[in-house]
């Protein structure tokens, strides 16, 4: 999505500004009624859409399969992965506000074993320019090693061998690492476990009843599951442990949870507007301190994204039209953020269409045909391509795995990265097509 660059100044001086007219009329929650029906009719998606206009909810949907162990529709929850760290940032932003923490302090001084330690600051942390990397993803091997509980020592011991990715403040790279660290910063500051911290500082000041954090002596947490399509019928997925998530993203909430938090943060209850301003992304950052932008053409909020193995959320505040937007996608047959597009089109007045369902039936006896090992000269990794349980498979070197859909006759795609895979039985290649890239593989 490509938008019009607001300054921040404008945002906030037209929070004094009272629309007269509601942008979520009548007639807009029935587009967006008909537009969700459409992806559950034809069982591509499942979760719930919040929207919250001058502080208060006017619409609410949960859509898609209903999962057993979470009956109670209007206060679902589901694990929002890394939205966890807009929380995480609050809370320093409250321990700096009562002088209890400066954001230039080093990591050093809390966690003197991590490389470069001494040069990371807090506020380097919280924005994602220390140069820490991505505990979450182990680079060599078991890429998903989460999935299984994890001693604290065990994931310190990763966070250390990675090391650092470049010196701080002189990139920016995403880091999980960082924000696991900050919450151990946090339970050492106020002197409690993590899930305390945000009970007691966040979920019961702002009434939020149905926001917890997941940790080991969690019990009875009853939220969403997280869904794949196999063989056209969901199948749960095994998910993160999310004790080893831990500050990087073990907050389970609901959608209408989110956007109270959002309300509060935006309109300076939870923190003051000196202090929220200086978390926001300033001039072309895309990340400030826990929070990131969340452009549509010339609109510009403020929230976060959280993914987990399985679960696509995102939460967003715009200040212009005092509109608050939480999606939380639990079962992804089409791709969240293409369905984010269409939904904000409708909010926003934009032109949109809807996608097309007819779905290309493989001949599975050519799926024999496909499998090997495909890879070229100066193409950086080689793609294992097989068959299992009826679908076909394609694996890069060193990478997770993904289900590959049928397009046409030998042709297939993997929409949520963009990946057309294009197979010549004859002449035993694989052309691959990405981002307007084309690369032709051949079979080993």
């Amino acid at each position: 999505m490509k938008t019009l660059c607001l300054s921040i100044i404008l945002i906030f001086t037209s929070q004094i500004i009272h629309s007269q007219t509601p942008l979520i009329t009548q007639e807009k929650k029935q587009a967006i009624d008909t537009y969700i029906n459409y992806f559950e009719t034809n069982n591509k998606l499942m979760g719930t859409v919040s929207i919250f206009e001058n502080e208060n909810e006017v619409y609410n949907k949960t859509f898609g399969k209903l999962d057993l162990e979470s009956n109670d529709i209007p206060n679902r929850k589901y694990t929002i992965g890394s939205i966890s760290k807009m929380y995480v940032a609050v809370l320093f932003s409250k321990l700096k506000e009562k002088g209890e923490i400066k954001f230039d302090e080093k990591l050093s001084k809390y966690f003197p074993d991590i490389p470069n330690s001494k040069n990371i600051t807090i506020s380097q942390m919280l924005n994602h320019t220390s140069g820490l990397k991505n505990y979450t993803v182990k680079n060599d091997s078991l890429l998903y090693w989460l999935k299984k509980p994890r001693t604290e020592k065990e994931i310190m011991s990763e966070i250390i061998r990675q090391g650092i990715a470049f010196q701080p403040g002189d990139s920016t790279l995403y880091s999980n690492s960082a924000y696991y660290l900050l919450g151990k910063i946090l339970e050492r500051k106020y002197k409690k476990p993590f899930r305390e911290i945000v009970e007691n500082e966040i979920a019961k000041p702002l009434q939020l009843k149905n926001t917890i954090v997941i940790d080991e002596t969690t019990k009875g947490t009853d939220f969403a599951k997280s869904y794949e399509k196999k063989n056209g019928e969901w199948t749960e997925m095994q998910e993160f442990y999310f004790p080893n998530a831990f500050a990087a993203g073990n907050i389970v909430s609901t959608a209408k949870d989110l956007n109270i938090f959002l309300n509060d943060l935006f309109t300076f209850g939870i923190i003051s507007k000196k202090t929220l301003f200086t978390m926001l992304p300033k001039d072309k950052n895309w990340f400030g301190l826990g929070v990131m932008k969340v452009p549509f053409y010339e609109h510009i909020a403020y929230g976060h994204g959280g993914d987990t193995y399985g679960t696509h959320s995102v939460a967003s505040y715009n200040s212009e039209n005092k509109l608050a937007i939480s999606y939380i996608i639990n079962g992804e047959d089409y791709p969240t953020n293409d369905f984010a597009i269409g939904l904000l089109s409708i909010i926003y007045d934009k032109e949109y269409k809807l996608p097309s369902f007819s779905d290309y039936a493989a001949d599975k006896d050519y799926f024999k045909n496909y499998e090997g090992v495909y890879g070229a000269d100066g193409f950086p990794i080689t793609i294992k391509i097989y068959e299992d349980n009826n679908e076909l498979i394609a694996q890069g070197e060193g990478q997770p795995s993904f289900t590959l859909t049928p397009v046409e006759k030998h042709v297939f795609e993997f929409k949520k990265a963009g990946i057309i895979l294009e197979f010549n039985i004859n002449n035993q290649t694989m052309t691959l097509k990405q981002a307007g890239q084309i690369f032709e593989l051949n079979k080993k």
